[in-house]
């Protein structure tokens, strides 16, 4: 009983803390944020109004980074039709970055 109260603070005070520095040492060396989502280093840096976010995000990750696809998904999900909204796209690549800017698409 001792020794598996033990192994357990060992564990919580010890282990956790090393994996978690060691997972996301990388993406501080690269100055890139990941998707709350999905986990994916972010590429794409894109703006849309509150309006648009607040009605596509779920709650749970409106304050957090959420990359172009997931927000994609978000907005197929719940039927939504975001590309007014989007205006400008920003990509930022490890050699270089772009900046896009966007008109919508007519049929």
């Amino acid at each position: 009983m001792l020794i598996q109260r033990v192994g357990r603070c060992v564990e919580h005070f010890l282990f956790l803390p090393v994996r978690w520095f060691l997972l996301h040492c990388r993406t501080w060396q690269d100055m890139q944020q990941k998707c709350k989502v999905c986990g994916c280093r972010d590429k794409f840096d894109y703006h849309v109004s509150n309006e648009t976010w607040q009605s596509i995000v779920p709650l749970a990750y409106q304050n957090h980074v959420v990359c172009l696809s997931c927000f994609d998904d978000f907005a197929k999900k719940k039927e939504v039709d975001y590309s007014t909204s989007l205006t400008t796209l920003y990509f930022a690549g490890n050699k270089a970055s772009f900046q896009f800017l966007l008109h919508p698409y007519s049929k």
